[in-house]
């Protein structure tokens, strides 16, 4: 079936693990939109609180609303299932959305108008943090990416993604590498989704847009806010897995460096990556991991004897690079490790207390 063909324009893809009341405000966020030639996928992956029974409510009240229950596959899964789902497929387009964010006022429109007036493969709109359905103002944003700089519409062809955009994937952050917030042709989604997770959760969102942005003919990067993502969702949770799938990660970009032949400096970027999400990594351990003394001297040795992560550290000390991180590694100093995380954890106390209170 074409494109042309396809008599649903949008589908919308929710993946929901125990949601509980942000499960309501995501729904309506998508419900009140102005665009209404759209079917709501609603993949409840096995919850054990009322996510369901919400799920079932809405579906009973508008026919747009379709519902998969199944046995819990995980984010990565859930996701996929509504994707491959007959409804998905039979949309002109794709987007997702978390369980816990929503949809910006005329989003879905806004995102359409634009697909259709440059025939993109993909539009990017601009995502915004929030805090239960309300947006966090702009002079406590601290960073947004490069490519959102201009109050115009970006418009990029394949060779202009790939030089410029693609390359950003790789640890320059002038592009936003989440799946949310992004119209996508669902043939791109479709093909992408189609191969193996290379990690449980954590960065599954940079994989699959790591294999999506190849396939993209035209991108369209457009300054509206159509996203509003909740902080203190599933990123912000400590899973045992996080450093492994970091790892995988990082060995699935260099596998794409090599094949796009990219230039070494982009190597550079990427050690200088890893040295960071080590540090990231083990700041979670701390909080909200809330690993004691002695399970986090384990956490740390573990990275210091990691071989993959010591040849970057080396790579970069190589290089003249001055990154204290590859420094401590190679000289197996834990106790300068150990010494930066409790220095963290003291500093950030506050913001952690005031972060706890707006997510009661």
């Amino acid at each position: 079936m074409t494109d042309k063909q396809k008599e649903i324009q949008i589908a919308i893809v929710v993946p929901i693990y125990n949601a509980g009341k942000k499960l309501n405000r995501c729904i309506q966020s998508i419900l009140s939109q102005s665009f209404k030639n759209f079917v709501l996928i609603l993949v409840n992956d096995g919850s054990t609180d009322n996510s369901g029974k919400i799920c079932d409510v809405y579906s009973r009240k508008d026919k747009r609303i379709c519902v998969i229950h199944q046995e819990n596959k995980g984010s990565v899964g859930a996701r996929k299932t509504g994707i491959f789902s007959e409804e998905a497929q039979r949309a002109e387009y794709l987007m997702l959305c978390d369980a816990d964010d929503c949809l910006a006022k005329d989003a879905l429109q806004i995102l359409i108008i634009n697909a259709k007036k440059y025939q993109a493969d993909c539009v990017c709109g601009k995502m915004r943090k929030s805090i239960k359905g309300f947006p966090i103002p702009n002079a406590f944003i601290k960073f947004t990416p490069p490519c959102f700089s201009s109050n115009e519409v970006q418009l990029y062809n394949h060779k202009e993604i790939m030089q410029e955009i693609y390359v950003s994937c790789f640890g320059i952050s002038n592009y936003p590498v989440n799946l949310c917030a992004k119209l996508y042709r669902t043939k791109l989604l479709t093909d992408a989704a189609n191969s193996d997770s290379i990690v449980h959760f954590m960065g599954d969102d940079l994989c699959v847009t790591l294999r999506i942005i190849p396939n993209i003919d035209k991108l369209a990067i457009i300054p509206d806010t159509v996203y509003l993502y909740n902080v203190g969702g599933g990123t912000s949770k400590f899973m045992p897995y996080m450093l492994d799938d970091f790892l995988a990660l990082y060995h699935f970009k260099n596998q794409l460096r090599l094949q796009y032949e990219m230039d070494l400096s982009v190597k550079t970027l990427m050690e200088i990556e890893l040295m960071n999400i080590v540090c990231s990594y083990l700041q979670m351990c701390k909080y909200p991991g809330k690993l004691n003394e002695l399970e986090m001297r384990q956490e740390i040795s573990r990275i210091i004897s990691n071989s993959e992560i010591r040849e970057e550290a080396m790579s970069l000390v190589k290089n003249k690079e001055k990154n204290v991180w590859a420094k401590w590694i190679l000289e197996n100093d834990a106790n300068e490790i150990e010494n930066a995380i409790n220095q963290w954890y003291k500093q950030s106390k506050a913001k952690r207390v005031i972060k706890s209170i707006f997510e009661m």
